[in-house]
């Protein structure tokens, strides 16, 4: 049995993709109507008739090799955004396990395994793919008990970031609130 790919953000290229898409669908539109003009479906001017004219006027003229290097190079770049890989949106869970969560998934779960822990008023979680940071913020006021809290959030979303591979480096900032709010 195959498995299922890693979650990864759109291809680069999409959205030239669907900006030239558009372009040739106005360019088919337009030679849709010359095609009804001609075949007497419709009665209007057509739409191509001074293209032609136009192109047939062209001459070479030095700025066209500019133009042509400029084309090429629009063409290198559409290129290397078609065949450069995805950007990786999610985190995988180690065991190979095919189960993967976004970094808001992370930081939640670790906003809630932090709040477990007991002396907790609140707590809030920034995770990235590499590391997982956890303020909490404590009513204990002695450097002891606001250590002791720490280690102990800091086991537990360890614990939780074992889970995950690679394992993430977690950091936890312990806050004290005093009447006048916050601080650290």
């Amino acid at each position: 049995m195959n498995s299922a790919p890693a979650p990864a953000a759109s291809p680069r290229a999409r959205w030239w993709t669907i900006l030239l898409g558009i372009v040739f669908l106005a360019l088919g539109g337009v030679g849709i109507h010359d095609l009804l003009i001609v075949t007497g479906h419709i009665t209007t001017d057509p739409l191509l008739p001074p293209v032609y004219d136009w192109f047939a006027e062209v001459q070479y003229a030095g700025w066209l090799l500019a133009v042509a290097i400029g084309c090429a190079l629009v063409a290198l770049i559409l290129f290397i955004a078609t065949v450069r890989p995805r950007v990786r949106t999610h985190l995988a869970f180690a065991g190979g396990s095919e189960l993967y969560a976004r970094p808001v998934d992370i930081a939640r779960m670790s906003t809630a395994a932090a709040r477990r822990s007991g002396g907790v008023l609140r707590a809030s979680t920034v995770a990235t793919r590499k590391k997982i940071t956890v303020t909490v913020v404590t009513a204990a006021g002695e450097d002891a008990e606001r250590t002791a809290l720490a280690e102990t959030v800091d086991a537990e979303v360890t614990r939780l970031a074992s889970l995950l591979d690679p394992v993430p480096s977690v950091t936890v900032k312990v806050t004290t609130r005093t009447p006048g709010g916050d601080r650290p």
